[in-house]
């Protein structure tokens, strides 16, 4: 090989090395960019991300934010004193079924805020929803004792060729203090505003593990057959509508067409007969036993 074609090879050479290079630092970036923009698409939306609630629950005290207790446990706390006539025994499944008399009608709202250990307490108690019973990668987590019914539920549902799916279960503090500065900051930094759309940290439904946003935190939900589903269905597996129209005066919260909390097969039913909000549930169940 003469010394003109040698370098000719090599020059060749170094040119497919550099475009190698340049390929590869391209795929990179690429994969980055595709990492990136799953990561933020899978993230709730900020603003409706159901939860809404500052002073949602008025009857109960901070006590009352035990999670896995039943409502019929003798403590000090008013919403379980006040709320059964069942024993401490009643546990949330009886050989594998679901228990229609276990109930946890657990307050928290801006004046009745969890313990601040709460979120760490908590964490013990949740479980892992399963990937075909949700449609969100952010927040995947229920507390231990509402994961059967509402994996039945959603089951139950997609069975009739309804398409329900959970969207935003638990929520940490750390998350929930993220969405509500992000509605402080769409509303100009009124805090007290900001917390009739997103609940403050400690004072969110949401922290308990006890409820869940179905399919999408929007009003669209409400035209759904999801919500026709829920609506006729929800009862079933003890869960209710948490915040409707009509009782925002008494919950202080906007209407949640997608925002559903389990309080438990039996107190579902009779607070959807008594046509009450949990507010008006937990004080009717306490003048009942006073």
């Amino acid at each position: 090989m003469t010394r003109k074609n040698s370098a000719r090879h090599k020059a060749i050479v170094r040119r497919r090395i550099f475009i190698g290079l340049c390929a590869l630092i391209l795929a990179l970036v690429t994969a980055l960019i595709v990492f990136i923009v799953a990561a933020v698409t899978s993230r709730p939306e900020d603003g409706n991300t159901s939860d809404i609630p500052s002073s949602s629950e008025q009857t109960g005290t901070a006590s009352s934010s035990v999670p896995s207790g039943t409502s019929d446990e003798g403590s000090d706390n008013n919403k379980s004193d006040a709320a059964s006539s069942e024993t401490d025994s009643v546990n949330a499944t009886v050989n594998g079924e679901l228990n229609p008399k276990y109930t946890n009608l657990l307050l928290v709202n801006g004046e009745n805020p969890l313990p601040e250990n709460y979120d760490t307490d908590v964490r013990k108690d949740l479980v892992e929803i399963d990937a075909k019973y949700r449609n969100n990668n952010y927040v995947t987590q229920i507390h231990k004792d509402v994961y059967p019914y509402i994996t039945a539920m959603v089951a139950a549902a997609q069975a009739d060729g309804v398409d329900l799916r959970v969207w935003s279960p638990f929520r940490s503090y750390a998350i929930q203090k993220d969405l509500f500065q992000k509605q402080v900051n769409r509303v100009g930094g009124d805090e007290a505003k900001a917390a009739t759309v997103v609940a403050r940290p400690g004072t969110s439904e949401h922290n308990t593990g006890l409820c869940a946003d179905f399919n999408m935190a929007s009003d669209a939900f409400e035209n759904t057959e999801m919500y026709r589903w829920m609506v006729e269905n929800a009862e079933n597996y003890g869960f209710i509508m948490r915040y409707s129209e009509e009782k925002q005066p008494i919950t202080g919260v906007i209407h949640e067409s997608w925002h559903w909390r389990f309080v438990g097969i039996n107190a579902a039913k009779e607070i959807n007969d008594l046509g009450m909000c949990l507010e008006e549930y937990v004080e009717y169940l306490q003048k009942e036993t006073s």
